[in-house]
């Protein structure tokens, strides 16, 4: 239901209904956003860029930012439509650099939104499991748009969701080892550095792994196609 949480712009109910028509289980089908639902995408991405972030009020700023991340990269990946991994040897991991992201004041990159803006602006690590970046190892996206009113329950949620999958997060209590997302190697300053990363799995999960040895897992950048 799309109405007064919903984020403050023009085009959010077109891209609250692709979303659910496009994303199942975390997996896109690009084939039928493309055909379907592209003209919506590109409608939304639009209207976002008309919006002022400054005068929003914190969790709309973020929740904007995240839809505007996320809808960025569903349309960079029918742009640029491809099969496999995103292997730096062919050039896709330059879809991170492009100018691809609009905003009231020009084009910028992912990178820029994600590592100038998201992140030291909200200073949140459960942005990193909101934050898709179409590869199966990346936190699943969502089949609805953030909004302020339910933007802590569903970062909290979409944490709980992230560490309890073990394609992604592998908790070892037999070993006392958690083998995680190398999303939390990249980032552990985030996390509060790699000495307390597992201290921080800890306290989200509800489990006493706080003293528990952290591997990280390779990071498969296949496409999360269906």
């Amino acid at each position: 239901v799309v109405g007064a949480d919903a984020p403050p712009y023009a085009g959010v109910k077109s891209y609250a209904r692709l979303l659910p028509a496009v994303v199942s289980a975390g997996r896109v089908d690009y084939d039928r956003l493309r055909s379907e639902y592209g003209t919506a995408l590109d409608d939304f991405l639009n209207h976002a860029a008309d919006v002022e972030p400054d005068k929003l009020a914190r969790d709309e700023r973020l929740a904007h930012y995240l839809n505007l991340y996320n809808a960025t990269m569903l349309m960079a990946v029918i742009q640029r439509r491809t099969e496999g991994p995103f292997q730096p040897s062919d050039r896709k991991f330059d879809v991170f650099d492009e100018p691809r992201v609009r905003t009231k004041t020009g084009v910028i990159s992912l990178n820029d939104l994600e590592n100038k803006i998201i992140r030291p602006t909200f200073k949140d690590p459960r942005v990193h499991a909101a934050l898709c970046c179409a590869a199966v190892s990346c936190p699943p996206l969502i089949d609805k748009p953030y909004t302020a009113a339910a933007l802590e329950r569903q970062l909290d949620e979409n944490v709980t969701s992230w560490l309890a999958d073990p394609g992604r997060n592998v908790i070892d209590d037999k070993a006392r080892t958690l083998r995680l997302s190398k999303i939390f190697d990249w980032y552990a300053d985030d996390f509060g550095g790699r000495a307390n990363v597992a201290r921080w799995v800890a306290e989200k999960t509800g489990r006493a792994v706080g003293g528990y040895k952290v591997e990280f897992l390779e990071y498969d950048w296949t496409l999360n196609s269906k």
